[in-house]
């Protein structure tokens, strides 16, 4: 009896445990995320800017920028990219599997760190720094005016 008692209580314990699972992967996952955070790229140290590789469509165009298209930035530029990026509010994206993507690369004094441009399947515009999400769309309008075509 005893353990007949214990069986139960057990899979009681099981079953709640299931649900508060269910209702973490589902709703409190986005319900928890904090929107207000921004990104912090300081203008600093940073030396260049430049894309790395990735493929992305604008005016239904293609740019290809592992072989025929790229960009870099100037000191000037660079100081409006991070205020852009900085500006940025942070995104919750359900779907983080990119469709098209960009690799920015920021050379600091010291060290690099890599931006990814991304847009997924829904076609939400998001850039990813440090595992962390934010919203891309202004980003995406400021690097496609610094476009070059390769020679």
């Amino acid at each position: 009896m005893v353990f007949k008692r214990i069986k139960i209580v057990l899979i009681i314990i099981a079953n709640l445990g299931f649900l508060w699972a269910i209702y973490n992967m589902f709703y409190y996952k986005k319900a928890s995320f904090d929107t207000s955070e921004k990104a912090q790229i300081s203008t600093d140290k940073i030396i260049k800017i430049s894309s790395e590789a990735g493929n992305w469509e604008w005016n239904k165009i293609n740019y290809d920028f592992y072989k025929e298209f790229y960009f870099d930035l100037n000191k000037n530029e660079i100081i409006e990219f991070c205020k852009i990026a900085n500006s940025s509010n942070a995104k919750y994206i359900e779907n983080i599997r990119a469709e098209k993507w960009i690799e920015i690369e920021i050379k600091e004094n010291t060290s690099k760190t890599t931006i990814y441009l991304k847009q997924n399947i829904e076609n939400e515009v998001y850039f990813e720094i440090n595992h962390k999400t934010f919203e891309g769309k202004e980003l995406e309008k400021y690097i496609q005016k610094h476009i070059r075509e390769q020679l």
